[in-house]
């Protein structure tokens, strides 16, 4: 009971430390320049036609599944463990009676409601505005953008507890392999967790007029191995990360 309460006491601290910080306003930033751009777009027609679907759709895949998502993952879950260890507080945990698998879980469980939060919310939002195209695009990328988030949320974590500037290193990752080597033809995309949740939302799209990139460009992979990938992406993360985490000395704590 008394770890019940450590658990929920510091996953509420955690909570609120990331929701006033500095990478909320770091991922504000995207979300409103993607509002931005649906505003601008003027998708307030009551009917929709297939080339909107379209605009819409490429927008969604190429611009917020394949930056905005990892953006918020990131600022996030590289500073949930990050940022004590950045502050020189993540000592005080590691000495408290508390199972360091306990420790990552409750920063876990605070970090996921912030980036599923305003991840999913801010999605909604844009479907909301785009009209009819937007309501006929939200059941269909929904399943991939959640699966996305969750996996960029315990990739970034295992990031959190393995390097030291997390936040940079997870930054480079997030621009130079899911923007660049996941839009470069061949097999070399596949290290980019955003080519797995588009290939879901290629597929879901397809039946309404959403076509596909060249094959010889993009091939995806079917929609039941990228949803398992992607899980096991997320569950795979978490777990490496909360084994590393038992183990490492952080020596630059003190």
């Amino acid at each position: 009971m008394r770890l019940l309460r450590a658990w929920g006491t510091l996953t509420s601290l955690s909570f609120g430390r990331l929701l006033w910080s500095s990478s909320t306003l770091m991922v504000l930033l995207p979300l409103a320049g993607c509002l931005l751009f649906v505003l601008r777009r003027h998708y307030d027609r009551p009917d929709w036609s297939t080339r909107e679907f379209r605009e819409f759709s490429e927008f969604m895949i190429l611009v917020f599944a394949s930056f905005v998502i990892p953006i918020c993952a990131l600022a996030f879950g590289t500073a949930s463990i990050g940022g004590d260890r950045e502050d020189r507080t993540l000592v005080f945990l590691l000495v408290r009676p508390i199972p360091r698998a306990m420790v990552l879980l409750a920063k876990f469980t605070a970090t996921l409601p912030l980036v599923m939060g305003l991840v999913l919310g801010s999605f909604w939002l844009y479907c909301r505005l785009a009209g009819a195209a937007g309501q006929v695009a939200f059941p269909l990328y929904l399943p991939a953008v959640t699966y996305m988030t969750l996996a960029y949320v315990g990739l970034f974590h295992l990031f959190a507890v393995s390097f030291r500037h997390a936040t940079i290193i997870a930054l480079i990752y997030a621009l130079f392999m899911e923007v660049i080597l996941g839009n470069l033809p061949g097999i070399v995309k596949r290290v980019a967790v955003n080519y797995y949740g588009r290939s879901i939302m290629y597929a879901a799209g397809e039946p309404e007029g959403l076509k596909p990139p060249p094959a010889d460009w993009f091939e995806p992979l079917s929609v039941v191995t990228a949803t398992w990938t992607l899980g096991g992406i997320a569950v795979g993360g978490i777990l490496l990360a909360a084994a590393i985490f038992a183990r490492r000395e952080y020596r630059d704590l003190t």
